[in-house]
């Protein structure tokens, strides 16, 4: 499953919440680095994103965590077929050890 399909994953509840883990190979750290950060900004400036946040795990250079909410489904699927978004992706590619998808609905 890839970054696109993973984010595509429905739910019953309006408002979706994803969670993405990003681990760099050692060799693309940079590169990576400089594309998570990229591709912050004109997604916050998205219809229907309510938060788009990244962090750095301490202690582990090269892994990001996105904390993303969205207004609904419809606002994901937007966001994933935006050029930047897309661009994100191309650029990422081959670069990952790791890569962890979550969509999740809040449930109290």
């Amino acid at each position: 499953m890839n970054l696109v399909e993973s984010k595509k994953r429905s739910t019953t509840m309006s408002e979706i919440r994803i969670v993405a883990t990003l681990i760099a190979k050692p060799e693309h750290t940079a590169a990576i680095h400089s594309a998570v950060e990229r591709v912050v900004d004109p997604s916050r400036q998205e219809v229907g994103n309510i938060q788009y946040d990244l962090h750095e795990e301490i202690g582990h250079k090269g892994t990001y965590v996105f904390f993303e909410v969205w207004a609904s489904q419809e606002a994901v699927d937007h966001h994933n077929n935006t050029v930047h978004f897309q661009n994100f992706v191309k650029e990422i590619e081959g670069k990952l050890e790791m890569l962890d998808i979550k969509v999740l609905h809040q449930i109290a």
